[in-house]
């Protein structure tokens, strides 16, 4: 699945709105409170579960809603720390027959670990050009069905690999990402040959908080400086493995 010139356009417009809100709005994925020494109080456990959670990366904060026990309802990322939404709810998606596509939503986040780029601006035709912007300002969409979200996608610019170091910066020291599969002989869909470099993980948040990631790189071409894109679901992408002749680790 390759992206074309005018998706890098609607993502250089997505991040020209999310870096033009105040800067009070900013995820600081860096920005973590101290806290002094005190005595214990009843109220102790449920401050520190609340300061876990301020402390949580924004994906690991989407990632932690999309893994809700009783399902991910589309209302409970309306506040999602650290994400500026586009869409105020969620859109019909009219590019999709599967009832899990039905619906989409999307915004703004920031990854850790990346530092300042030039990145297209947004403009098309003679007037197009580049700015500066954090290369870890990434388009998120949230994809699912009529009630619940059933996965995520991020799309950053700029073709990178290294999927397990980007990902593991962005959760805790207890977190643990796992490849489980790469070196995949064929495109999603297709007979082609693979030439987007995907690759496969278990990232377990916890020992109970288990999701998986599939990461894989357009390069642009003479489009674009290209872009790294991850997709997440909540369940293990067997088939897709499978279908693309996946080496599994």
């Amino acid at each position: 699945m390759k992206y074309s010139a005018h998706f890098a356009l609607m993502l250089a417009t997505s991040l020209v709105v999310g870096c033009s809100r105040a800067p009070d709005k900013a995820p600081d994925a860096a920005a973590a409170p101290s806290s002094a020494a005190t005595a214990p109080s009843p109220a102790a456990p449920a401050a520190a579960d609340q300061q876990g959670k301020q402390q949580m990366s924004p994906l690991e904060g989407v990632l932690d809603l999309l893994l809700a026990k009783d399902g991910a309802a589309w209302s409970t990322f309306d506040h999602a720390a650290g994400v500026q939404w586009r869409d105020p709810a969620p859109q019909d998606n009219p590019d999709s027959n599967s009832p899990d596509n039905a619906r989409y939503r999307s915004g703004n986040l920031l990854l850790a670990g990346f530092g300042v780029v030039e990145v297209p601006d947004g403009k098309v035709g003679a007037e197009a050009g580049t700015k500066q912007a954090n290369e870890g300002e990434v388009g998120v969409t949230l994809n699912g069905s009529a009630d619940q979200v059933r996965s995520v996608t991020l799309v950053k610019f700029y073709a990178n690999e290294d999927y397990q170091q980007v990902l593991q910066r962005q959760f805790g020291p207890g977190a643990t990402v796992e490849p489980i599969a790469g070196q995949c002989e064929l495109d999603y869909g297709t007979t082609a040959e693979n030439t987007q470099a995907n690759q496969f993980f278990k990232l377990s948040l916890t020992n109970t908080k288990i999701v998986y990631a599939e990461g894989y790189v357009d390069d642009g071409g003479n489009q674009g400086p290209g872009t790294t894109t991850f997709e997440f679901t909540t369940s293990r992408p067997t088939q897709k493995i499978a279908s693309m002749r996946c080496k599994e680790s």
